[in-house]
């Protein structure tokens, strides 16, 4: 059994701002798979930590999706970091930006397990 796995897991936070909402509804961040796999996700990987509204306006303006799950997490960790290295970034606000990215990061694998023999 398939099911659709927000990359940007936990809904109540990820909803909670439009920035925010907008970035956990990008269809290529909601792969399916499957429901075992999923449940193994879940187990293994923490949420990923809703980042601060500058920061998300950030990450909104540079994220650009191509469609492909895996490209587009590198691409949301890659708008990420950008978000942290602007100047006027609070540390706080940088470390909550690496954890974000490191959750992300976790997924990778269950990721790229599912996604093997589905054409590209």
């Amino acid at each position: 059994m398939m099911s659709a796995h927000h990359i940007l897991h936990e809904r109540v936070a990820w909803d909670s701002r439009k920035e925010s909402k907008s970035l956990r509804d990008t269809h290529s961040l909601i792969p399916r798979i499957d429901r075992k796999l999923h449940d193994e996700l879940h187990q293994a990987c923490p949420h990923v930590p809703l980042l601060g509204s500058y920061a998300l306006q950030h990450v909104r303006r540079e994220f650009e999706p191509t469609g492909n799950t895996l490209q587009d997490m590198d691409g949301l960790m890659n708008a990420i970091e950008s978000a942290s290295r602007h100047p006027k970034a609070h540390e706080i606000e940088r470390n909550l930006a690496e954890l974000a990215i490191s959750a992300i990061d976790l997924q990778r694998p269950f990721i790229r397990y599912a996604m093997q023999g589905v054409a590209a």
